[in-house]
């Protein structure tokens, strides 16, 4: 659960920035950002099931 609120932050931060930094949404940008959040949001995951298993 903590990997999907993580990547919605940072979906939500990254189209954020690009809104201030363009002053209007782009659909590639929203799609990079959706992007990137997959990709965090999967990595958030894999750390948290890694450092489960060695703290174990």
């Amino acid at each position: 659960m903590n990997a999907i609120f993580f990547a919605l932050a940072i979906f939500i931060g990254w189209v954020i920035f690009d809104y201030s930094k363009y002053k209007q949404f782009k659909k590639e940008n929203i799609y990079g950002a959706l992007f990137i959040a997959i990709v965090a949001g999967v990595a958030w995951f894999l750390l948290d099931i890694v450092f489960a298993l060695t703290l174990s």
